[in-house]
């Protein structure tokens, strides 16, 4: 380990030595655990690859970390919204001032080009499709280039957002030649089988899948105020401020377009020992997902005190226990309850956490004050409780466990309970958790797995328990893919097989509702039935732990992620 942040540091220096020539103003340096690996607007990633192409490319829409409010970016407005029978509309008109880095304006066209690489075959683009799937048509005006009309299927809340949430690509860039220009997006949908087919077509989605696409400065590059000039994989990546951005001539009194920093720094440091390393010395000013230990630690010593200002921001990182309805064993909610009251959560922010996470009994953040049910309370843990629901559950312990008739075949509670490997957090919950199963002769085997490992077996349903991280926010409160039954089936997103019809009815009202009084009403029903029938154990919200360098003046922090708005950074020289 020593040799390691040795080479870490070594690395580092020298990068910092070739990237901090003068410029307008300091650079801001930022510590990433993971390098991004590719920045294809059109494949999925990691967080730390949405948080640079947020900096590179733009929306029709943009979330204000400071209020969590929606703003319009690329659009110069809020949408236009029409309802009819079962379709909504959403008209959009581009600013005037939006343009690319060759100078050309950002049109509808390229929206339209976006969206149909969104939905198109062959390319990388599986999740955003199936999230944008609500997105049905475009139209165009030929009078008005800059205005368009955003055609979906249904209607919810959420789309208020999500229909302008997407990366707006250059046509210029993703399709030079105009493959897909003359192809109405109705038509990539309802043709994408025999797209995938076609001679030209295949040219096309080679061209737009080349490595290029995911790390070349000459194509990664978008309406952002910031260009990729130096990517160095798993030790730098250096975005530099487009010195006559678009964005400057209407950034007054508007956040969403800041950019004060004239350069920025990801130093792509996975070890966190090397990483705490690289801030003592004040190589970074800023590391976020700092461990709690050496973060509790930091905030006692003076010298750090002296360097750096310390957050622990509320997030949407919702930890929970995953438990399988479909298995026999597990079907009924008593069963499951009793498996809840196993699960010390107090014991685990404490211990695993040291006090910066907060306790949840479902879905919604408790900070989401209007939404969240104050009035229900987390099971606690209580052995002798689990005892009597397993008991009512119809269960008998005998000394080789408990055992369940079902039919003429006996059952035994053994369970598997999956975490990811090399996860020291999931691994300390499992361990308690099974020391607390045993405690009641409840024989846990836990299994650490890769995280590919872990999502086969829950899109197969061959699993008992697991432990996973759910990212949300604060906008949607759309879970019908989650848990609505029908998306139980195999490959669907609702693995622990939660639902009944009248959950199924409250999702769906949920996702439609307008009035914020009548939403709340409906998501507490939701978070009653979810704590009713214990498919998910939900354990605590977790927080940001982060050190921010006292040299940085406007910082914002925030739940959303990632947790920091980089772009009102400034430097003091």
């Amino acid at each position: 380990m020593k040799n390691y942040c040795a080479n870490s540091l070594g690395i580092i220096f020298f990068w910092l030595l070739s990237c901090t020539a003068p410029t307008q103003e300091p650079a801001i340096n930022i510590r990433l655990a993971q390098d991004p690996e590719s920045l294809h607007p059109l494949s999925p990633g990691s967080a730390p690859k949405i948080q640079i192409l947020n900096y590179l490319f733009q929306s029709l829409l943009a979330t204000e970390l400071k209020d969590k409010s929606i703003q319009p970016l690329l659009a110069a407005e809020l949408p236009l919204i029409e309802r009819k029978d079962s379709m909504s509309y959403f008209t959009f008109e581009i600013r005037p001032e939006a343009q690319w880095d060759n100078g050309s304006p950002v049109t509808a066209h390229d929206v339209a080009l976006s969206l149909k690489l969104i939905h198109s075959p062959l390319l990388d683009n599986e999740r955003w499709r199936a999230q944008f799937d609500f997105i049905k048509d475009i139209k165009l005006y030929s009078s008005h280039p800059k205005r368009l009309t955003i055609v979906c299927s249904g209607y919810s809340t959420e789309m208020k957002l999500m229909a302008g949430d997407f990366f707006v690509l250059p046509a210029y860039i993703f399709d030079p030649n105009s493959v897909l220009s003359s192809i109405p997006l109705k038509l990539v949908r309802d043709k994408f089988d025999s797209l995938a087919t076609s001679n030209t077509f295949k040219s096309y989605a080679s061209f737009i899948n080349q490595k290029a696409m995911a790390r070349d400065t000459s194509f990664v590059k978008g309406s952002g105020p910031y260009r990729l000039s130096n990517w160095k994989t798993g030790q730098i990546l250096i975005l530099d401020k487009k010195s006559n951005w678009w964005g400057n001539k209407v950034s007054k009194g508007k956040s969403v377009f800041n950019s004060k920093p004239s350069k920025i720094v990801f130093q792509v440091i996975p070890d966190n020992a090397a990483a705490l390393l690289a801030l003592k010395t004040k190589q970074l000013d800023l590391m976020d997902n700092i461990p709690v230990v050496p973060f509790i630690e930091m905030k006692k010593d003076k010298k750090y005190n002296q360097a750096f200002n310390f957050y622990s921001s509320p997030s949407y990182d919702l930890a929970f226990i995953g438990i399988n309805g479909n298995k026999s064993y597990l079907k009924d909610n008593l069963t499951r309850q009793a498996l809840a009251h196993l699960v010390n959560i107090p014991e685990l922010i404490q211990v695993l956490q040291g006090g910066f996470a907060n306790s949840t009994v479902g879905i919604v953040h408790p900070h989401e004050k209007q939404y969240y049910h104050t009035n229900l309370k987390p099971f606690p843990f209580d052995v002798k409780e689990a005892h009597r629901l397993l008991n009512k559950a119809g269960w008998k312990q005998t000394p080789a466990g408990w055992k369940r008739k079902n039919g003429r075949n006996d059952e035994t509670l053994t369970l598997s309970l999956l975490y990811r490997g090399g996860n020291s957090e999931s691994e300390n919950i499992a361990l308690l958790f099974k020391q607390n199963a045993q405690s009641l002769g409840i024989k846990i085997n836990l299994q650490a797995l890769e995280s590919s490992q872990i999502g086969e077996k829950l899109n197969n349903r061959d699993y008992d328990l697991f432990i996973r991280t759910l990212v949300g926010n604060p906008y949607s409160y759309n879970f019908i893919h989650l848990f609505h039954t029908s998306n139980t089936h195999t490959g669907g997103a609702n693995v622990t097989g939660f639902g009944t019809p009248a959950t199924d009815e409250l999702l769906e009202r949920i996702a439609k509702e307008e009035d914020p009084a009548e939403k709340a009403v409906l998501l507490k029903k939701l978070q009653e039935k979810m704590q009713e029938e214990s498919n998910l154990i939900f354990l605590y919200f977790l927080q940001n732990k982060m050190a921010i360098s006292k040299q940085i003046d406007s910082v914002v922090v925030s739940g959303i992620k990632p947790g920091y708005d980089v772009t009102r950074f400034v430097k003091k020289k």
